[in-house]
Formats: structure tokens, C-alpha cells, sequence
């Protein structure tokens, strides 16, 4: 037996790890090792793509709804998770990134990470908006019809009931 053909198993990066991954084309079906993400949950066995270039790695997604008691209407959603195109031809799709969408499936926004958190800086301060937001609707809802002077008139004409 001749070594000449052996070859040294290439070293995986820092903070990746081997995983297998299927390349369908037509009736062919290939299984191929790439280097994956740690944070990478994508299945690339059970989602095959047609080309080693369209492997994409995404991780976790984060969630957020806004439920609706209006009739007909859709909450609004909104969706983040890391991802990144090892061979994107664009840098910044090539390193790992934020891509942010809604539930309709639009392209969304891709954000580095200093953009990601300034966007969750900006969710925060919204979230303390939408606090005074719901003690303004609150108070208002709490206060009824009429300034407080006016309770006992209302009382005596609506039978007892303020």
C-alpha cells in the first residue's frame, strides 16, 4: 500500500464543526462534509439544495408577535436570526449577520452586528413607549364617560348605574 494517495484531514475552524450535507440534482443525490457553524441549526441533510454554493447557514430564530383583537386582521410578527453565505461574492452576506423579516416573507433587512444592536436599543425604547401608550389607553378607559363632579348627576339619571 502506497501513502502517496493518503492526504491529512484539513483542520475545521475555530468554532465550526463537520456536518453532512445533501446536494440533489435531478435524480442524482450527493452526500457531502462542509464546515458548519456552531450556531448553525440549519439541517442540511433534510433541506437539500441543488448546489454546494447554495448552502446558506442560519441559526435560531427570534420571535416577536403582536396579537390583534380587530376583525380580519393579522398580527404583526417580526423575525431575526443569524446567517451567512459562505460563498456570497459580497463580504458582508460571506461573515455572519442579523437578517430581520416579516411573516410576509419579504427580503427584509440584513443587519452587522453593531446594527443589530442599535436596532434592539431602539426596541427597548419603543417597548417604553408602548408602556405609556397602554397607561394613556388605560386612564382613559378607566376614567368613563364624565369628570368625577358629574358622577352623582349620572348616577340619579341612569338609575343608580355611573
Amino acid at each position: 500500500m502506497t501513502t502517496s494517495n493518503v492526504h491529512p484531514f484539513p483542520a475545521i475552524k475555530p468554532g465550526h464543526r463537520l456536518v453532512p450535507a445533501k446536494i440533489e440534482s435531478g435524480a442524482t443525490s450527493t452526500l457531502i462534509y462542509i464546515e458548519c457553524p456552531t450556531w448553525c441549526t440549519e439541517d442540511h441533510l433534510g433541506e437539500p439544495v441543488r448546489a454546494v454554493e447554495d448552502v446558506m447557514h442560519r441559526g435560531d430564530t427570534a420571535n416577536l408577535y403582536a396579537p390583534t383583537f380587530g376583525y380580519g386582521a393579522y398580527p404583526v410578527q417580526m423575525h431575526a436570526w443569524v446567517e451567512c453565505d459562505p460563498v456570497a461574492t459580497d463580504p458582508q452576506f460571506r461573515a455572519a449577520h442579523i437578517s430581520v423579516s416579516d411573516a410576509g416573507g419579504n427580503d427584509g433587512s440584513h443587519l452587522t452586528p453593531a446594527m443589530a444592536d442599535k436596532l434592539a436599543d431602539d426596541m427597548v425604547s419603543m417597548a417604553s413607549q408602548l408602556r405609556t401608550l397602554a397607561r394613556t389607553a388605560r386612564l382613559h378607559n378607566a376614567a368613563g364617560d364624565s369628570d368625577p363632579s358629574m358622577d352623582e348627576a349620572l348616577r340619579r339619571i341612569r338609575g343608580g348605574v355611573a
